[in-house]
């Protein structure tokens, strides 16, 4: 189950900064109706995602079980890294950067550390492999509203 999450991130760490690419720069700027965040704030949001995940992904394979699952508030983390003012390469770079350590650390996993475990506030549990896919499940959904008319 990991391979396919870790091809699907491979093919992603080359389809999405080709389409971004390609994105209009005023375009990829401007708020997305309803003053939410542009489709570089979106990409910014996916950096965040990828910087509080990793942190996760590493940190379950040495922390006490279950590993209490800290949410962090994504508006306040996008505001603060400036997103809409930084040059669309850096963001882009970063993206790029952040999802290649995330390849390389679940690429690393065994079938026994994917079983680690998080509890959510919830008080439920979910395993290190769930927490991946979801991680891959939130960007696919993020990608789709950046590039809405494109298949990444």
């Amino acid at each position: 189950m990991i391979g396919s999450t870790i091809s699907e991130l491979k093919r992603l760490l080359t389809a999405v900064p080709e389409a971004f690419a390609r994105l209009d720069a005023a375009d990829a700027a401007a708020p997305r109706p309803g003053r939410k965040w542009s489709k570089q704030q979106l990409l910014g949001h996916l950096c965040d995602s990828a910087l509080n995940n990793l942190s996760r992904f590493i940190r379950v394979q040495y922390e006490p079980q279950p590993l209490s699952l800290a949410l962090y508030d994504q508006n306040e983390w996008v505001a603060a890294q400036q997103y809409a003012g930084t040059p669309r390469e850096e963001v882009l770079s970063l993206w790029i950067s952040l999802n290649q350590s995330v390849l390389r650390v679940i690429s690393g996993l065994s079938p026994t550390q994917l079983e680690l475990v998080f509890r959510l506030e919830t008080g439920e549990t979910v395993t290190l492999q769930w927490l991946i896919d979801d991680y891959l499940n939130h960007m696919k959904h993020h990608l789709g509203q950046i590039f809405p008319d494109t298949e990444v």
